[in-house]
C-alpha cells in the first residue's frame, strides 16, 4: 500500500484512497459541450460562470426518475443522492469513527497519543474526501481545502461528542503548561460543554459534523465548492427535518429551534478552529494532503 509521511507530523496518509483528477474523457457530454462554449465550471445541475450568482445559476431539467425522487423526502440533482441517504452517510461514517475510537493503545504520553489519534482519523478524513456524495466534482485544489476540515471535524469534534456523551464528563480546573494541555481544555470548556448541554443524538451530530466540514470549508473556496457546500447544508437540514418530523413527532417551532441551537455553534467553531491552527503551528503539524 502506497504511503506518504508528513514530514513534520511523521503522520502516514495513504494516497492509495485521494481522488485522482478528473478525467475529461470520462465526463458528461453537456459538461465537455459546456466547457467548449468558455464556460469557467460545471457542477450537476447547474452550469455557471466566473461572474454568475450560484443562487441565480441555470438548474438543467431532472428526468422523470429525479422529479419522483424530489416529491417523495428530496433529491439533490448536484450531488446525485436522497437527502436522507446523505445524512445516513454522515450516520454510518459517525459509527465507524466510534470504533476507531475504541482501537485499545498502548501507554503514552498524551502529546504521542494525540499523534496516534490523529493518525487514524486522518484516514478517516480522506474516506470523507472521495466516498461523501459531491466530492466527485471537485478538483484536487478543492479536495485539499476540505481534507483540512474533515481532518477537524474527525479528530477533535468527534472527540468532544463522544466525550460530552459520558456522564462523569466535567472540565478539569487544573491543567498544565504545554500547548496542547492548554487547548483541550479551551476545546472543552467551550465546544464540549456546549455539546453536554445540547444532548445531540446520533443523528443531530451527523448534521452537525457535516456543517463543521462544510461550512467552514466555503470560507476559502472555488466556486464549485460554494455550491457543492450549499448543496450539502440544504439536503442536510432538510433531512434532519424530516428525521425531527417522523421519528421524533416535533412541532416545527421545536424542529426551527433545536436547527437553530445547532447552526449556533458554528461560529464558535470556527473560532476554536483558528486556535487549532495555532498549535499546529507550534508544534509543527502541517495538517494538508502531501502527494507524490
Amino acid at each position: 500500500m502506497s504511503r506518504v509521511w508528513n514530514r513534520k507530523s511523521e503522520l502516514p496518509l495513504r494516497i492509495d484512497l485521494v481522488q485522482p483528477k478528473r478525467n475529461d474523457n470520462k465526463l458528461p457530454k453537456y459538461v465537455l459541450e459546456s466547457r467548449k462554449e468558455g464556460i469557467r465550471e460545471v457542477v450537476r445541475g447547474y452550469i455557471t460562470s466566473a461572474y454568475s450568482n450560484p443562487v441565480e445559476a441555470k438548474k438543467e431539467e431532472m428526468e422523470e426518475e429525479e422529479e419522483e425522487d424530489t416529491v417523495e423526502g428530496g433529491y439533490s440533482t448536484i450531488l446525485n443522492v436522497k437527502y436522507e441517504d446523505l445524512l445516513m452517510y454522515y450516520v454510518e461514517e459517525i459509527k465507524n469513527s466510534v470504533e476507531n475510537r475504541h482501537v485499545e493503545m498502548e501507554e503514552q504520553t498524551p502529546y504521542h497519543q494525540f499523534l496516534s489519534t490523529k493518525k487514524r482519523t486522518d484516514q478517516l478524513a480522506l474516506d470523507i474526501c472521495t466516498t461523501c456524495p459531491g466530492t466527485d466534482l471537485l478538483e484536487s485544489h478543492d479536495i485539499g481545502i476540505l481534507y483540512r476540515y474533515c481532518s477537524f471535524a474527525s479528530l477533535w469534534m468527534d472527540s468532544a461528542w463522544i466525550t460530552a456523551g459520558r456522564n462523569e464528563f466535567h472540565v478539569d480546573e487544573e491543567i498544565s503548561e504545554d500547548p496542547l494541555s492548554q487547548f483541550i481544555h479551551q476545546f472543552q470548556s467551550t465546544i464540549t460543554c456546549q455539546l453536554a448541554r445540547l444532548k445531540l443524538d446520533l443523528f443531530e451530530y451527523a448534521a452537525l459534523k457535516a456543517f463543521c466540514i462544510w461550512k467552514l470549508a466555503i470560507m476559502d473556496s472555488t466556486l464549485t465548492l460554494k455550491i457543492v457546500a450549499g448543496e450539502q447544508y440544504l439536503g442536510v437540514t432538510s433531512a434532519l427535518s424530516t428525521y425531527y418530523q417522523n421519528s421524533k413527532n416535533m412541532e416545527p417551532f421545536e424542529m426551527a429551534t433545536r436547527l437553530a441551537d445547532i447552526t449556533l455553534l458554528i461560529a464558535p467553531i470556527f473560532n476554536i478552529y483558528r486556535e487549532m491552527l495555532k498549535l499546529y503551528h507550534n508544534l509543527q503539524i502541517e495538517d494538508c494532503l502531501v502527494e507524490e
